[in-house]
């Protein structure tokens, strides 16, 4: 009997490696460790969309007759028509890791880091003292970790510090290698002070840090130098957990079982780590002179990072596991930092508001003062929403869904090359396009899904309930496997040679996420007793909102009909929120104390909600006075 011969194909840029026989199907071998791949043809080869790139290793593929000629001279192809004949490393472009080129951005931050709520400053726990010790003699014979205690107590006065049982282990051959030059590395994390490294100056100790927001799709992290706060580097990658779910409800249901739980945990320690290893080397630095971490996420991402069951997140009465986390090492956690390393999570508020929005509230200022009314909207795959001021705060969240980052929807894609991310309608009614990087278009991201959207509503290809208006429609509808579907673009004008087209049940899909996050503001503001006349300033959050036309997402009903210019965008908050507490442990005591004043509003009891989300299933809404700018401009369409 003859062996078959195995190859090792490993996907990027998730990582993952799997084991396969030779002339194994690659679209096969995709499903088989549970990626996220479309295949609305089926796998017969026409539709197109299971286009992947081979970065090295050989294969044999059928006549690719989904993609043009000159995609396949770029070394794509199509996984439904591809056999392994070889080790492979493939790309996965829908998930290329240009596509969370967002999540970094930080324009409003540097802006304004003289008017945000939290502290602009350098004064991180962890920090590098040098220090001078007197040798050891028969007049001097105090132990090793005497005299450098009596060294500091000079230094920065008397204190109570502990030891790390890993310096002790090495204390003696440090201090005796050159105890004119030793460098002491300190942690000292509210009551906690502690000695986590000691080192010969001579070595040119760097003392770094991360900073990690943990999103439900991607993740981003800042390599940090703690001495001066200079961002050394910065990487971002998608969620490996992703293969899991795509929203925290799907994945707090995978991880039912104890394996399935390990397997997340896991997952997100592999994505953090190879962001890590991306970060070190890009700088040429080591991942062991890491000594401190700052993560913010979501509720459940977080649960998941400390691996903690989180289905208690979704069960009534809704109780996470904690609140505030205690600092934890990262050698618990297996994250590729100094085992000394010194880990903090940003508190969650509730089930569904966490760490993501203390921290992002930081990088706002909406607890500059005590007068003005705030609106903080993350529009994520999890909204997550906060009103308030200086004095007090009300939040919470709502299921909004993927499909403004590009899931569920056929042309939609996260914002990444080739993505269109600004839709316009001409005098010919036919649409102008802006793609990310001038490239060939190859989808929609969510700024172009909302431009769509509000251009078909606005020129009246769809009535207010997403359906499409058969008048106006003549020759601009397709059938498709999904049923009729707008014509937005003839494959000959795309990257990947078919059709963009949206259908009826994707325009609903589109209306329900942008319905779940105006219906979470509304009901806010009539727990309140004021209405959005009122609010001062909004503050919109996460990557979604980096290209977002403000006057078609309020013609959609996404945000409140209000003066444009009292929106601001402010990028991914909740990184900018974790990187100033790894800066400054002032801003760790302002998001833990700022959990007292936030009053938690869960939407799953609130029984107000559903009728508040059912008025908002229609462009722009139900009630149409909320809605004055878009109800003037159809009556002077009208006149």
């Amino acid at each position: 009997m003859v062996n078959k011969k195995e190859y090792t194909v490993r996907f990027l840029p998730f990582e993952i490696e799997v084991e396969v026989e030779r002339g194994a199907s690659l679209l096969d071998t995709i499903r088989q460790v549970n990626l996220p791949m479309k295949t609305s043809c089926g796998g017969v080869g026409t539709c197109g969309e299971c286009n992947v790139k081979i970065l090295s290793g050989t294969v044999s593929e059928n006549a690719a007759k989904g993609l043009p000629t000159d995609i396949i001279s770029q070394g794509f192809v199509l996984a439904c028509q591809t056999l392994i004949e070889d080790n492979l490393s493939v790309q996965l472009p829908h998930f290329d890791e240009q596509t969370i080129q967002s999540v970094t951005d930080s324009d409003y931050f540097i802006q304004n880091k003289d008017n945000i709520s939290g502290v602009y400053e350098v004064n991180p726990i962890v920090r590098k003292i040098s220090l001078k010790l007197d040798p050891p003699s028969l007049e001097n014979n105090y132990s090793d970790l005497k005299r450098l205690e009596i060294k500091l107590d000079d230094k920065l006065g008397p204190m109570e510090w502990t030891c790390a049982f890993s310096v002790l282990q090495k204390l003696a051959q440090i201090v005796r290698q050159d105890p004119d030059k030793v460098d002491c590395i300190l942690s000292s994390a509210g009551l906690e002070k502690t000695i986590i490294d000691v080192v010969p100056t001579s070595l040119e100790k760097k003392v770094l840090g991360i900073a990690c927001d943990i999103g439900t799709s991607t993740v981003a992290l800042h390599l940090v130098d703690l001495m001066d706060g200079n961002i050394l580097s910065t990487a971002s990658s998608f969620n490996q957990q992703i293969k899991c779910g795509e929203d925290v409800i799907s994945r707090i249901n995978y991880a039912r079982k104890p394996e399935r739980q390990k397997e997340l945990h896991t997952l997100i320690i592999k994505t953090i780590n190879h962001l890590i290893h991306k970060a070190t080397e890009n700088a040429d630095l080591s991942y062991s002179d890491i000594y401190y971490g700052s993560f913010s996420g979501n509720t459940t991402m977080i649960h998941l990072l400390l691996d903690l069951d989180p289905r208690y997140i979704r069960e009534d009465p809704y109780s996470p596991t904690f609140n505030l986390v205690p600092i934890v090492l990262a050698e618990n956690l297996d994250l590729d930092m100094n085992i000394e390393a010194r880990i903090f999570c940003a508190p969650a508020v509730g089930s569904y508001v966490g760490g993501d929005i203390t921290a992002g509230i930081l990088s706002t200022p909406m607890l500059k003062n005590a007068e003005d009314i705030s609106l903080l909207i993350d529009a994520g795959t999890n909204g997550e929403l906060v009103i308030g001021n200086k004095d007090w705060m009300m939040t919470c969240a709502c299921s909004a869904g993927p499909a403004f980052e590009g899931s569920g929807i056929q042309c939609g894609m996260p914002a990444s090359d080739g993505a269109i991310e600004s839709v316009k309608l001409n005098r010919e009614k036919q649409f102008e396009f802006q793609t990310i990087n001038d490239s060939k278009p190859k989808g929609l991201c969510g700024s172009g899904l909302v431009d769509l959207l509000s251009e078909l509503y606005i020129h009246g290809f769809i009535d207010r309930s997403g359906k499409f208006i058969s008048n106006n429609t003549k020759g601009l509808l397709k059938d498709t496997e999904e049923g009729l579907a707008f014509l937005i673009l003839h494959g000959k004008d795309t990257f990947w040679g078919h059709d963009l087209v949206i259908t009826e049940n994707e325009i609903a899909s589109l209306i329900r996420t942008k319905g779940a996050i105006f219906s979470a503001c509304q009901l806010l503001i009539k727990n309140i007793g004021i209405d959005f006349n009122n609010i001062a300033s909004v503050y919109i959050a996460g990557g979604f909102g980096r290209h977002l036309n403000v006057e078609n997402a309020i013609r959609i009903g996404l945000l409140p009909d209000l003066d444009r210019n009292k929106f601001h965008y402010v990028g991914n908050s909740s990184l900018l929120g974790a990187l100033l507490v790894l800066l400054s442990d002032k801003n760790r005591e302002k998001i833990e104390s700022l959990i007292d004043k936030m009053t938690y509003l869960e939407l799953n009891t609130e029984p107000r909600y559903m009728n508040e989300y059912t008025g908002a299933l229609f462009l722009p809404h139900t009630e149409l006075e909320l809605f004055p700018t878009v109800k003037d401009m159809f009556v002077k369409k009208i006149q």
